[in-house]
């Protein structure tokens, strides 16, 4: 099987005025569609239980990257985690149904790289 590389996808059509989206696929190839958040947003108003989170932090080319990334916990400490390792937004995915759908999207956005 040929795996796909983990990044972030632009995603087509009208954005929400609101909330900003986007998408990332995994090395499985399956789309995840995501909030994104400032961390100065994170820290203030959001909560997200039973998301996965993911920490990442955007070059100055545009590129993200995933830095963190896991669905245990409040949005506040993954702020907290996800800053210490240099991240500059908060992706969140709302879509998993249980524990382990959410296990499997993080190891499918995470693979084996090194975080």
């Amino acid at each position: 099987m040929t795996r796909t590389p983990i990044r972030e996808v632009p995603l087509s059509g009208k954005a929400s005025p609101k909330i900003a989206l986007a998408a990332w696929r995994g090395q499985s190839g399956r789309r995840y569609v995501v909030a994104v958040y400032t961390l100065a947003q994170a820290r203030s108003d959001v909560d997200a239980p039973g998301a996965v989170i993911l920490g990442v932090r955007r070059g100055d080319d545009g590129l993200a990257r995933i830095v963190g990334a896991g669905w245990r916990g409040t949005m506040a400490e993954a702020v907290e985690l996800a800053a210490a390792d240099g991240a500059t937004e908060m992706h969140a995915h709302r879509l998993a149904d249980t524990d382990e759908d959410r296990e499997a999207i993080v190891e499918d956005l995470v693979g084996d790289d090194a975080l």
